[in-house]
């Protein structure tokens, strides 16, 4: 049952991000937000949203150290 809904989250994440992503070329739907919403269902079970985070940690790293 929890990997039925993992794959749940990981799907409606992805599907949230589709939608974000053609919501900035289109004025009607808001972008940021849903692509957000849909990182944040993934949280950092998907590999994509993983190395998301590990990125941001390091350039938020370099930016102290500056």
């Amino acid at each position: 049952m929890i990997l039925v809904w993992q794959k749940v989250k990981v799907t409606l994440g992805i599907a949230l991000c589709v939608i974000g992503i053609a919501g900035t070329l289109v004025p009607v739907i808001p972008g940021v937000p849903m692509i957000l919403a849909g990182v944040a269902l993934m949280g950092t079970d998907h590999p994509l949203v993983r190395s998301l985070k590990e990125r941001l940690k390091r350039w938020r790293d370099s930016k102290k150290s500056s």
